[in-house]
Formats: structure tokens, sequence, C-alpha cells
């Protein structure tokens, strides 16, 4: 009898984890199919495409290529056109062959973007699973369940987990990158150490800011080796040799990063399709850094900062994140520091690359978004659900108000669907105000296409003047109208003579609008919107 409770306990937890995972997928999937490309996604699409079927990897180049070709391969099952005899491909322009790519692609867009989107969401039930695995690693199984749950139900982990996009991919393979490297530390084996290096290698291929992981390979294998016996590698006995003490364990560590190291490299020469090659991500590394500074302005609470924000991602996480996990948060740190436990596995795999990325992101990154900090959430929902393994849990109420908070966060996020880009919390006042605080991407980019289409269909109007946050004709998706740029439509919704009509423009514009301040009006509290659609386009009528 006892020897069959373990084995049910394990097929119990698959069995919630593979539930999750299933909950993650219906909640991306469903809510994909209902928006509209964004801004980003004009050019991933058919630059992960074309890398595909030709190999050739000139669009795009400022991002590592593994999500674009996913995306690529995702587009396999519909077989877009691709033109590369157009101007555009020779000249490597990534946004005039967008263009081209979109208007040529005889096929409904719908169904290219969805294909290209599905991948994603596959990643995403990746990192549901990593996230348990890594939780369970740290503090049991009941707290591995937690953090899928958490994962699973995340408004901002579902946001950019069905988006052909590489911030998703971004926080699940640092997440795995965590977990493999921690698990091989404590355990070494030659398996262990292979798959350390080939998820550090994807997370690598995901986004230029994992490099921020190989200065924290060395310094857990430093850490684990000097605190615990070396256990050398079967195929490394030569340090049976040497007797246990810091020139052991240290020659541990340098062979394991090295070899960890090693690996990650082939695997992103592989990505590149360039074997035993690095030359190409370097210079990709050298693109991104051209592009960080750009002196674009930060919004933040109806304001825009000209020499930057430094609290700006501290800022939209607390915005951003769902209050009943900010509750839950608060609740672990408070109780670790009562009980004075600061654990070293927590503190070197868990807070140091989450206030690492915090920290880089916030002095070098684009104030674009939360989604620069995507990797910090996982992270964080292990952190939290390692709530259940401290001896408070078992106090009388505790594990109830963790259920309680448990359950607020699902509710919330099942509130949220399908519009999980413009998410806010309560104490932010909700997506209603999201506008008000920040701008970009954590509000408006370019996914309500089809809600204005349809609200547009519905009333018969076919001459609307149209402002999106796109670069492709948003006809794709059946609005009809007149496409204007953000200058003309500012002028248009505050000049009285302007011609009477309906007025369609992307809630980023407003915000930008708000930056000259000669201007007359402020565009979002003077004017009056008759319909504002998924948080993210303002119609006024005129």
């Amino acid at each position: 009898m006892s020897d069959r409770r373990p084995g049910a306990g394990r097929r119990l937890q698959a069995s919630l984890v593979a539930f999750l995972c299933a909950v993650a997928f219906a909640q991306a999937w469903s809510s994909l199919r209902h928006k509209s490309m964004t801004f980003d996604e004009a050019t991933y699409i058919p630059s992960g495409y074309s890398y595909v079927v030709t190999g050739d990897y000139r669009l795009n180049p400022e991002h590592p290529p593994l999500m674009k070709l996913l995306s690529g391969i995702g587009l396999l099952r519909v077989r877009p056109a691709l033109d590369t005899t157009h101007p555009t491909w020779d000249s490597a322009d990534q946004w005039g062959f967008s263009r081209h790519f979109f208007d040529d692609a005889d096929i409904e867009i719908e169904r290219v973007v969805s294909a290209a989107r599905l991948p994603t969401v596959l990643v995403l039930m990746l990192l549901v699973i990593g996230a348990y695995a890594l939780a369970r690693e740290l503090y049991g199984p009941t707290a591995g369940v937690l953090a899928a749950w958490l994962c699973a139900f995340s408004p901002n982990l579902l946001a950019h987990g069905r988006l052909a996009t590489n911030d998703l991919g971004h926080a699940a393979f640092a997440l795995l990158t965590v977990y493999t490297t921690l698990r091989f530390l404590r355990r070494p084996s030659p398996g262990g150490l292979a798959l350390a290096g080939i998820t550090l290698g994807l997370a690598l291929l995901t986004k230029y800011t994992a490099v921020l992981l190989l200065g924290l390979v060395p310094i857990w294998a430093v850490a684990l080796a000097w605190s615990r016996p070396a256990t050398p590698l079967p195929a490394s006995r030569w340090l049976d040799r040497a007797p246990d003490g810091p020139p052991r364990r240290l020659l541990f560590a340098a062979a394991s990063v090295t070899a960890t190291f090693a690996i990650a490299a082939l695997v992103v020469s592989l990505g590149y399709r360039t074997p035993g090659r690095v030359d190409s991500y370097l210079a990709g590394l050298g693109v991104l850094y051209t592009n960080v500074n750009l002196g674009i302005p930060a919004y933040f609470n109806g304001r825009f900062h000209p020499d930057g924000l430094p609290y700006y991602f501290i800022a939209a996480f607390l915005l951003k994140t769902p209050s009943a996990f900010l509750v839950l948060l608060a609740v672990r740190m408070a109780d670790q520091a009562a009980r004075r436990d600061i654990d070293r596995d927590t503190v070197l795999f868990l807070a140091a690359p989450a206030l690492l990325w915090l920290v880089v992101i916030s002095a070098t990154a684009l104030p674009f978004g939360v989604r620069y900090i995507l990797p910090i959430y996982p992270l964080a929902f292990v952190y939290g659900a390692g709530i259940v393994a401290s001896p408070s849990f078992r106090r009388r109420g505790m594990g109830l108000a963790v259920a309680a908070l448990g359950l607020a966060f699902a509710i919330g996020s099942l509130r949220a669907h399908p519009h999980y880009l413009p998410y806010f919390n309560v104490f932010a006042g909700g997506p209603e105000r999201g506008i008000e605080w920040l701008d970009d991407s954590n509000v408006d980019w370019g996914q309500d296409l089809p809600l204005l289409a349809e609200y547009l269909d519905e009333r018969g109007i076919e001459d609307a003047v149209v402002a999106p946050m796109a670069w492709y004709d948003p006809a794709l998706y059946g609005v009809r109208g007149r496409v204007v740029g953000p200058a003309e439509i500012l002028t248009l919704l505050t000049d009285p003579d302007a011609p009477p009509g309906v007025y369609a423009v992307s809630a980023h514009l407003l915000t930008r609008g708000r930056y000259d301040p000669s201007a007359a009006i402020d565009p979002l509290r003077d004017l009056r919107p008759v319909a504002i659609l998924g948080h993210s386009i303002y119609v006024y009528e005129r």
C-alpha cells in the first residue's frame, strides 16, 4: 500500500500540471484568434518564415532567431507566398518587405498570424512545466503546482504567450536554464550537463539580454561547488585524484562552466546555421547596442520624462502584476524576514537573476513595456509558491489565505480575457485607467483592429479616419477608411473645422500627443470618445 502512494501522488501532480498547461493553451488560443497582428509581429513573422524557407537571416538581425524560426515553422502549415525578388529583400528593408509579404500572402491574414503564433503558445505550456519543475526542486511538489497555477493564469505571460514575438520565449528558456543548471549542480551527470548547456543556448537565441545568464552560471557553479563536495562526472574521474577541498571544487566548477558554455555556443551556432561559429550572434548583439540609445522619452502617469525614469520598470511591475500576487509576494517576504530564513539557493537562483534583470533593464532598455522584464515573472511565481514550504503555512488559516489569493489571481485573469495586453491591477484602477499610467505595449500594440472592423461594420461606416499603431494596412483586417499618421489625426481631432465623421485612434498615439507642451488640449482628457475598443482604440464622432 505504501509503495503505491508516491506513484499516485506523482500521477496526480502530473495530471494537475497537464490540466494547467491545457488551461494556459485554451486562454491564449481563444484570445489570439480575435487579436490583430501587433507592431513587432509585422516584421518578426515574415523574417522567421524567410529564415525557414531560404536559410537567409538578413531580415531583423537585431534579435536572435529562435522564436522567429518557430513562428516560421508554424507557417509551413499554411505556406504563404514569399517573394524574394522584391527590391526590399535585396536591400534587407524588413519593414518594407513586411508590408509586401502580407499584401502578397494570398491567404487570409488571420490564418497566417494564427499559424505563426501557435508555437509561442506551445512554449507557454513549456514555461508552465518549467515553473513546476523549478518550484518542486526548491520547495516541493505542492509549491510546484502553485507556481504552475500562477504561470497558467498570469495575464502578463498570457499577453505575450500568444504572440509571435520573442518576449515569452525569453522568459521560458531563461527559467529552464535556471532549473537545469540548478538540477545539474545538485546532481551532476553528463545528461544534466548537456541539458543545462542546451537550455542556456536556447535562451541566448531568444533575446540578447539573455547574455546576463553568462554571468550568473559561473556564480552558481562556484557557490554550489564550494558548499558541497565536488562530485565529478563519470567522464572526469581525474578529479578523484585531488582531495576534496577548494582546489577540487573550483576545478569542478570551472570544468562545468566551460562545458556548459561550449554546448551553449554550439546550440547558438546551429540556431544561425553556422555550426561552430557565433559571429552572426555577436554581429546581432552589436546591432542591438546601436538601438539602445534612441532618445525616446518614458511615459508615466500622464507625463513624459525625456531623460528617462529610473523606476519605470519597477512601476510597470507594480501596476501590471495582479494585486493578489503582490499580496502573496508580500506575505512570502514578510514570512522569511520574520523567521530570518534566507535560503541560499533561493537567493542565488531566484532573487539574483530577477534583481540582475531588473537593474540592467532599468539602466539600458527603452521604456516600451513590462515585456522587457518578463523573465522576472516566472521566477517571482516560483519564489511566491515557496510559501507552502514554510512552517508558517501549517498555521491555521494560512493555507486558506494562500488558496484564496490563488483563486483571486485566476479570477482576475479570466476576467481580463481576451484583453491581456492592457491588463492593469486594481491598485492602478484596472485597464480602464491603464493608458493614464503607461503606454506602448503595456496597453496598445495594434492588437484590436478586428474590434474596430466589427464596430464599423455594425454601423455601416465605410469612410472612417483611422490612425492605428501598425505598419501594415488596416484593410487587411477589414477596416475601411482613410489611414492617417499621428500628427494629422491630432490636428483633425482638435480642429473645429475638421470634416464630420468617425475617427478611430490608437491609444498609444493619443498619449504621444501629450508630448507637445504647447498643445491646446490634452487629447486623452479633453476629448470624449463614443467608444473605447479593447482599451486600445478610441473612437470619436464629430
